[in-house]
């Protein structure tokens, strides 16, 4: 606030005291005018009293002025419903310079924890139709593994044996992809206390995420392959770990009917001050009108209609995780041919979103 602005807002306090003061000389000066040398005290009473006159007019005039902000003031001291406090704390009728001031910062400060309050919201409805969504697709699962253990014992022949072991241990798989899904959305909740930042071996995380996804690679068919040399990127080891994984997984989902072998292609480029990895594979594509969709929580697309245990989360957690460590990600696909995620390594920009 500026010094106008605030002899302004006490424009009436000074008048007053200049009523006063003109009032309290013009007394003194008819005093005198009759010849006397000193002003007689009932003179000097009278100016006093004038004085303290004109200065509750002031006064009472002053508060008549700010009336119903004072009102409004109350008003909301004394509200205890939660919906009066909302429509009370937006004040509707500052005077002064002060109070516009303070109207503008209420509102801003109301309207910020009105947002914080939406996101939460948001957030927990989030969480609770994925935690619905979760407990959905696990039941199949659950389901498949009670079905096994219910089968009567009879002697079975080694083919047989090796295929029920293996659904189980497919059956199994789902479980744990399930379960790591849930607590990585879990812990995105506290991502700051779950962060250890530090250089990486960008392909030797890579191979990492390989290494653990080895079987379904072998069982869909899909040969990986990293082109490039190994660079040192500024990461997460955890959270990268989590993103690949769910790019790997996604390429094995989608992974489409061919002859031979599929290629699953990890291409690192340096560019820049940026480092590029590039995530290629030969699936079934995403349907162009999809594109722009698929990080959007809950949103399954064509192709997660046709599987029918996509949950919709997986990208979106991606993209969320992406987002905090300062990384971007972007895709490009054509339908029945394949797509490519390339993630993009910043350390400036990791440095700004994990400490800002």
């Amino acid at each position: 606030m500026s010094f106008h602005q605030y002899v302004k807002d006490r424009i009436i306090l000074i008048i007053t005291w200049l009523i006063s003061l003109s009032l309290s000389f013009l007394v003194i000066y008819l005093d005198l005018s009759t010849g006397r040398e000193f002003v007689r005290g009932a003179s000097i009473t009278y100016c006093f009293v004038l004085g303290a006159c004109v200065l509750t007019g002031g006064l009472l005039f002053d508060f008549l002025y700010q009336r119903a902000w004072f009102r409004e003031i109350k008003s909301a001291r004394q509200s205890e419903n939660r919906d009066e406090i909302e429509l009370n704390l937006y004040l509707q009728h500052p005077v002064t310079g002060e109070q516009k001031v303070i109207h503008e910062l209420l509102n801003r400060q109301y309207h910020a924890f009105m947002n914080e309050l939406l996101m939460m919201r948001k957030q927990r409805e989030q969480h609770v139709h994925f935690t619905n969504q979760w407990v959905h697709h696990m039941k199949t699962p659950v389901s498949v593994l009670h079905l096994i253990t219910q089968q009567p014992p009879t002697p079975m022949s080694k083919t047989e044996t090796e295929e029920l072991l293996q659904s189980v241990q497919e059956e199994t798989e789902r479980l744990t992809r399930g379960l790591e899904l849930m607590l990585s959305t879990a812990r995105l909740d506290k991502f700051e206390m779950d962060l250890n930042v530090s250089q990486l071996s960008l392909s030797h995380v890579v191979r990492q995420v390989l290494n653990q996804h080895k079987k379904l690679l072998i069982r869909q068919h899909i040969f990986p392959k990293i082109v490039g040399d190994d660079v040192m990127v500024e990461s997460d080891s955890k959270w990268l770990a989590f993103i690949l994984t769910q790019l790997v997984t996604n390429a094995i989902k989608y992974s489409r009917e061919k002859e031979g072998s599929k290629t699953l292609l990890f291409t690192i480029e340096k560019k820049g001050n940026s480092v590029l990895l590039h995530v290629k594979d030969e699936g079934i594509g995403i349907a162009e009108q999809d594109i722009p969709r698929i990080f959007d929580p809950f949103f399954t697309g064509e192709n997660g209609r046709r599987e029918g245990d996509a949950t919709g989360m997986g990208l979106y957690l991606v993209r969320q995780v992406c987002g905090r460590l300062g990384h971007a990600i972007q895709v490009s696909s054509v339908l029945h041919e394949g797509t490519e995620f390339t993630v993009t390594f910043t350390g400036d920009s990791l440095h700004k979103h994990v400490m800002g």
